[in-house]
């Protein structure tokens, strides 16, 4: 039987003689196979085994797979889906070492199945297989969708290997190579391309993540739009590489990296309005720019309709395939010209995010030069275009910097300007009242009577307003009230003008109090006669028409201001109203019913504060009122509760004549809680007046404690 191998082995030799051998050694790493190399057999019904492939009387009819032969029906008329093609090649191992070596089908070898025959010397034949439709887990070799298939030659043999292949719609025999690399050489070229490509990777997901803790701070669209740029090339890069492909291959087809391709050009265009602000600095560009992004969109539509189409084995129209090129073409370009055209633009016109947007630009347009242009070399050749895209996002970020702080400082300048007004106001009014004294001075005895005839009206105002403050601090709740009822309390009430329009109200009926900390529409005179109005409507409310309920308090408050006032929603009538806090607190239950008009409440539990917002609504007529809600909290013994109008935050002060605004206000209460009532208001009133300083009080301020 060993002797009958050997003739049979010997005369496979002497008929493949005419096939030239592809020679392996120790220091091939890759290498391509010549026409010379390659001999096939066309089998159109698919009826050729391997058994008969090793029969002598088949090895006559393999030919040279030579393109060129036009006698050899190499084209699409001859060779149709469906057929099989048979190759054989014959390698010659000239290494001293045991080597296993890789036969490789070109990139563009679309072939439905591959598998490889080779005979070992004991007779046993074995079978590798890979292609198109082959899913990756069954593959010979699953590395990023590569269909490579390893045979081994014994050191100092000539052996013959054979190659099924299935031919598919998708197949071009033209495009038809081959190469064989050895396998130590593919492990380490895949181990070095993973590990650029998760360098690049690891750069693309810390910039997602700090440019996500940016957006979530200051809200600026452009870096939401910038994640999203980033995400769109991750998917694309991912897929490129083939990664996918080795647990999903049925997600990879070329649809796909069209589709992705045109998210990303998407996401581009989106991320450069926003970037440049074309919406307001170049109008006529932005509604460019927004066409451009409905065409893409068509796209996308387009190629998610393809998309699905080819995944229920549905053939696309070949129109449509060519509309679909010229569309990714066209949207390609005009993506680029679009963006930086404006670009151009703006850096003239000093826009400096527009020079890092040009920069950025201009490290993708060279990753793609030189991706295109060194695509044939080993490793690096590939990844040009990783390295553009990292440097365009880099700078992509430093440029979202640069505009977050011009931002910053317009937003600090504007702010300058309003105080600044406000003192020339100041300065102003100063100015005209010592000219106004100048001229009195200069006026006749009879301008001086109507002087005093005006000092002694003033006094007579000035007693009708101290007149008004005695009556509303007698309307007002004495303090003894809130002593009777609670543990300890504050009130401190500092009002802009004589009169305030703030106001604090409480009642008791049985076991259940009423509280309410309210900031009505003005200050001074309107505001007080706004405060009368609001304690004798919450009186008759509460005491005569016996609502127990805050939420309903505050809507019946509302209707009876609307109806007092003749608010009726009309165009140019005065929206006058007020925003509070309503309270109920049941001192045997120890639960505090709150509902609010604009305004919040803060409770400190355990050095935590709390803080209950009420609706987006005034007490008063309002163009989308709805009833207000209505919360109810069990307090704990030691709560601290506290309600204030917007006077302290709003003030203006501090060494840059800012407000004072909410955070801070927080801190300070938390600062002081655990402090007396009486201390903490002291307190309060301390900080506000050293950081109101030397500019005016521009609200009246209101703020009470409750320790329960």
């Amino acid at each position: 039987m060993r002797k009958l191998f050997i003739i049979l082995y010997l005369f496979l030799t002497q008929v493949t003689i005419g096939q030239k051998p592809m020679v392996l050694s120790e220091y091939l790493n890759k290498e391509s196979l010549r026409d010379y190399q390659i001999y096939f057999y066309h089998d159109p019904d698919c009826q050729f085994e391997i058994s008969a492939v090793y029969s002598p009387y088949y090895n006559d009819k393999f030919q040279r797979f030579d393109l060129s032969n036009e006698e050899l029906g190499l084209d699409e008329e001859n060779i149709k889906a469906g057929d099989c093609l048979w190759f054989r090649f014959v390698f010659d191992n000239r290494s001293l070492d045991r080597m296993t070596y890789h036969l490789q089908p070109g990139l563009f070898n679309i072939v439905g199945e591959y598998i490889l025959y080779q005979r070992l010397p004991n007779g046993l034949i074995t079978q590798r297989q890979a292609g198109f439709n082959m899913d990756p887990s069954e593959k010979d070799v699953n590395i990023s969708g590569s269909d490579d298939m390893r045979f081994y030659v014994t050191p100092g043999r000539l052996d013959t290997v054979y190659l099924y292949s299935k031919i598919i719609e998708e197949t071009s025999i033209p495009e038809i190579t081959f190469t064989v690399s050895s396998h130590d050489n593919v492990i380490r070229k895949d181990k070095l391309r993973r590990l650029t490509f998760g360098f690049f990777l690891g750069i693309m997901s810390i910039m997602i993540l700090y440019n996500l803790t940016i957006f979530l701070q200051v809200r600026e669209i452009s870096y939401l739009y910038y994640i999203l740029y980033i995400i769109a090339f991750i998917a694309f890069f991912v897929n490129k590489e083939g990664y996918i492909y080795e647990l999903l291959h049925q997600f990879t087809a070329a649809p796909i990296n069209v589709f992705l391709l045109q998210v990303f050009l998407l996401c581009y265009l989106l991320l450069g309005r926003a970037y440049l602000d074309t919406r307001k600095n170049l109008r006529v560009w932005d509604r460019i720019l927004l066409l451009g992004i409905g065409f893409i969109a068509v796209g996308l539509i387009l190629h998610l309709i393809v998309l699905i189409l080819d995944s229920k084995g549905i053939r696309v129209p070949d129109l449509m395939t060519v509309l679909l090129m010229s569309f990714n073409i066209i949207s390609g370009i005009a993506s680029l010209s679009l963006m930086i055209m404006p670009a151009f633009i703006l850096r003239n016109k000093k826009f400096a995010p527009a020079t890092y947007f040009l920069i950025a630009n201009l490290f993708l347009i060279i990753g793609l030069i030189l991706s295109l242009k060194f695509y044939e070399v080993p490793v690096v050749g590939k990844h040009w275009l990783e390295l553009g895209v990292t440097l365009q996002i880099v700078t992509f970020s430093v440029g979202l910097g640069n505009k977050i702080n011009l931002l910053k400082r317009d937003r600090e300048i504007a702010q300058q300007r309003i105080i600044m007004q406000l003192r020339e106001n100041t300065a102003l009014k100063d100015k005209v009242n010592r000219e106004l004294e100048d001229k009195v001075r200069e006026r006749t005895r009879e301008i001086r009577l109507q002087k005093e005839q005006i000092e002694k009206q003033n006094k007579e105002i000035k007693y009708s307003f101290d007149y008004a403050k005695r009556i509303q601090s007698t309307v007002l709740p004495p303090v003894d009230v809130f002593e009777n009822l609670f543990a300890e309390h504050f009130i401190l009430l500092k009002p802009r003008d004589i009169v305030s329009g703030d106001f604090y109200w409480i009642s008791q009926k049985e076991n259940k109090v009423f509280i309410t900390a309210s900031d009505c529409t003005g200050h001074g005179v309107p505001g007080s006669l706004m405060s009368m109005l609001g304690i004798t409507m919450l009186h008759e409310i509460v005491n005569e028409k016996d609502f127990n309920r805050s939420d309903k308090i505050l809507n019946e408050l509302r209707i009876s201001i609307a109806r007092t006032l003749k608010q009726e929603g009309k165009p140019g009538e005065q929206k006058d109203g007020m925003d509070m806090v309503m309270l109920i607190y049941d001192r045997n239950t120890r639960k505090l019913e709150f509902s609010g008009a604009n305004n919040p409440m803060y409770i400190i539990r355990n050095k935590t504060m709390i803080e209950y917002k009420g609706n987006n609504m005034p007490v008063a007529y309002y163009d989308n009122m709805t009833d207000f809600s209505r919360h109810t909290i069990q307090l704990e013994k030691g709560d601290r509760v506290y309600l204030f109008t917007d006077g302290f935050p709003d003030q203006f002060g501090g060494p840059h004549g800012k407000k004072f605004k909410y955070k801070p206000f927080k801190e300070l209460l938390l600062e002081v809680h655990e402090r007396p009532m009486e201390e903490q208001r002291r307190i309060l009133q301390m900080v506000f007046d050293e950081w109101k300083g030397h500019l005016d009080q521009i609200d009246d301020v209101l703020v009470m404690g409750l320790r329960f």
